[in-house]
C-alpha cells in the first residue's frame, strides 16, 4: 500500500549542565540557583508490527499458510496482516451455492502447537497524533480460471467486529461488506475518528471462531459455467490517512 505519512518514535534526552559552585560559608539571606534543559526529538521508524493471535494476544504466534503471507507494511499507520481467502476444492453444481472461506491457521511458538482461529485483518496506528484513518477493500476483478470467468460470483465479508489488546477508543466498522468485482470500486470496512482507533486493532470477521466459519463467503449462481481448475482473484486492503 502507499505510504501516506512519516513514522516517528520519541526519545528523551536530558541535557543537564551548569557550573560547579563552591560554598564555604552560609549566609542566611543568600541563595543559589542553576538550570537544566529537557529535549524531545523525533526520527523515522520503519518497524513492522507482527500479527498477533486475537484469542491469546499476549502469546507469540505465527501465521501458517500454503500461500505465502504478504509482509506487513512499515510505518506508524500500517496494515500488519491481511488473510488469504481460500474456499478450497468444490464440486460443480447447477444450483446456487454459497461457499465459505477456510479459517486462519496459526502456530503457537511457546507450545509449538497449531490451531485454527477466526479470520481477521490487523492494522496499527502509532502516529501519536489526532488524525483519523479509513480502511477499504477492493476486489481486483472477478474470479478467473485462465481466460474463463466465474460469472455472477459475489464475494462478501460479514459479521465484522473490532478487538484491540490496547483497549482504546473503538473505531466504527461496517457490519457486512459486499465486494464489487466488475467496477473495482473500494468498499469501506472500518474508519476511526481523531480520538479512536489508536494502537493495534484487529478487524475480526466473526465475533468468534464459530461465527467466523461462515463470515467470508462467495455465492455462485447455478447457471454459471464452472470449468475444472482454480479460480483466483486478489483483494487490495488500503489504510488511508485522513488528517483533520
Amino acid at each position: 500500500m502507499k505510504k501516506y505519512i512519516r513514522k516517528f518514535i520519541v526519545f528523551l534526552t536530558l541535557l543537564l549542565g551548569g557550573t560547579s559552585i563552591e560554598t564555604t560559608l552560609a549566609f542566611a539571606d543568600g541563595f543559589t540557583k542553576n538550570r537544566s534543559e529537557s529535549e524531545i526529538s523525533y526520527r523515522e521508524n520503519t518497524d513492522i508490527t507482527p500479527p498477533i493471535d486475537p484469542t491469546h494476544p499476549d502469546q507469540a504466534a505465527e501465521i501458517i499458510s500454503k500461500i505465502p503471507v504478504t509482509p506487513g507494511t512499515a510505518g506508524p499507520l500500517s496494515v500488519d496482516f491481511a488473510p488469504h481467502v481460500v474456499f478450497g476444492q468444490q464440486e460443480a453444481s447447477k444450483k446456487d451455492v454459497i461457499y465459505y472461506a477456510a479459517l486462519t491457521k496459526i502456530k503457537r511458538l511457546d507450545s509449538n502447537t497449531e490451531e485454527e482461529i477466526g479470520n481477521f485483518l490487523q492494522l496499527t496506528d502509532n502516529r501519536g497524533k489526532n488524525s483519523s484513518w479509513r480502511l477499504t477493500v477492493t476486489q481486483n476483478g472477478q474470479l478467473k480460471n485462465g481466460a474463463h470467468t466465474l460469472k455472477g460470483a459475489q464475494l462478501s465479508i460479514n459479521n465484522i467486529t473490532l478487538f484491540s489488546p490496547n483497549h482504546g477508543a473503538k473505531p466504527t466498522a461496517s457490519k457486512d461488506v459486499h465486494l464489487d468485482p466488475e467496477n473495482g470500486e473500494p468498499t469501506e470496512v472500518s474508519r476511526s475518528t481523531e480520538t479512536s482507533g489508536k494502537g493495534t486493532w484487529l478487524i475480526m470477521f466473526g465475533k468468534n471462531k464459530e461465527e467466523s466459519k461462515t463470515s467470508i463467503q462467495v455465492r455462485v449462481p447455478g447457471t454459471t459455467e464452472k470449468k475444472q481448475g482454480n479460480y483466483t482473484t486478489s483483494l487490495t486492503w488500503e489504510l488511508i490517512d485522513t488528517p483533520i
